[in-house]
Formats: C-alpha cells, structure tokens, sequence
C-alpha cells in the first residue's frame, strides 16, 4: 500500500498515530517501520506523532501517592501488623484508582482522540499503562478490540532475580484477580486471551502485575508484591 498518496492521508495519520504509542500488532509495526525506512513522507507522520505524544507526556507533572495510599497497598500485602479479618488488597479497587500513574493511560488515550483526524480514527483498541510508586511508565497493554492477543510492551526493563517472573493480573471491581499469563521483563511479549479483547476487558477497570514464582502464582491469586498497576483505557 503506498501511503503517500494523497487519498490515504487519513490512514497514514492513523496508523502513525498507533505506530507511535505502541497499539500495533508487531507485524504490522515492523511493516510500518520498513516503509517509513523508505517512504519520507511515512517517516515524518510517525515522527510528528512521535513529538506529540512526547510533549503530552512531558508535560504531565509527576505525583507522589500520598503515605495513607501506600500504608494501605503494605497493609493489604501483608507488610504490616496483622488485624482481624483483613481484606485482600484487591478488594478495595479504589485504591488503585488513587495513584498518579493512571494519568498517563489518560494522556494517550486523550492524544489519540484530540490529534486524530476526524475522517478516519485509529483502529479500536484497549490500552493500559502500567506504571510503579514513582508513577514512570514501565509497560505497555494493548489489544485491538476484536483482537484475542494482548501485546504487552516493557518501555523501561525490569530486573528480575532467579526463579522468579512477573505475572499479568485483570481486576474486576469487586472481584478477585485473573490471572491474564506471564509477561517477560523486557522487549515485547503477548498474552492469549479467552475472547475478543473487548469482552474480555468489558468490566475490567484495571490491570497489576505481581512478582510470582518462575511457574507463576500456585493458588490462583497473586503471592508477590504488586509491582506495577494501571488502568484500562477503551479507545473507542
């Protein structure tokens, strides 16, 4: 497809609007990358979308959770003394909606529907950013709506010792975590789904990972402490 066509700038605005914040398939990122190589005029739609996204997201003010946010994420890991009948931490999902990090999904999300042409939008797709405490971004969740893979992209590594690995968990309000698999800590990994995205994530407002074993969690539910969490944005 030559996308410098003139009839096709809407498309090319589109796909370099996914190009750039991560939502397309690897085969499809890899095509886009070898045209872009070639075609001068793909090259710089990527990278006018590239800018705009950067500066969106430098222009963020990072935020600190407040120390009765984290007292409450030791608490319900089993940090601090114990009390009677405690609740898991997943039990209170306004927890999470607390932190500083979910403003980051906001920001892209915002991107996309505020620079995209009017014509012709990106490809629906779902789309988490998963950030730690210090509210920096460190993976990246997205899915196309129809799709039944979610491609999870590690922005910053993460060090893992021996025997252990990170392990993708969906939060439904008021229900316990699922298990979505385990997800590398670098590079590019992707994660089967039991249906079209969009169902899947229907009534799912936010995702975490958990330092598990090297097998993944043995009861089901997360056993290691919460590393990253964000939550799920819908682009459509």
């Amino acid at each position: 497809m030559n996308l410098s066509r003139s009839d096709r700038s809407a498309r090319l605005d589109a796909l370099a609007a996914q190009y750039a914040l991560g939502t397309l398939s690897p085969r499809a990122r890899s095509r886009m990358a070898r045209i872009a190589r070639a075609d001068a005029v793909v090259a710089r739609a990527i990278g006018a979308w590239e800018m705009r996204l950067s500066g969106l997201a430098e222009a963020m003010p990072g935020v600190t959770p407040s120390p009765r946010i984290w007292q409450g994420i030791q608490s319900r890991l089993g940090f601090a003394e114990p009390t009677p009948r405690r609740a898991p931490w997943w039990a209170s999902l306004g927890l999470w909606r607390g932190l500083a990090f979910a403003s980051f999904a906001v920001a892209f999300a915002l991107a996309v529907t505020l620079f995209g042409p009017r014509a012709e939008r990106p490809d629906e797709a779902i789309v988490a950013v998963l950030a730690g405490p210090d509210a920096k971004p460190v993976l990246v969740a997205s899915a196309d709506r129809g799709g039944r893979y979610l491609t999870v992209k590690a922005v910053a590594p993460v060090a893992l010792a021996a025997g252990r690995a990170l392990e993708l968990w969906a939060l439904p309000e008021g229900k316990d975590p699922r298990s979505l698999g385990l997800i590398p800590a670098s590079g590019i990994g992707r994660v089967a789904l039991t249906a079209p995205a969009g169902i899947v994530f229907q009534n799912i407002p936010a995702l975490a990972v958990s330092l598990e074993p090297a097998g993944g969690s043995p009861t089901g539910k997360p056993t290691g402490a919460v590393l990253f969490s964000g939550g799920v944005q819908k682009l459509y």
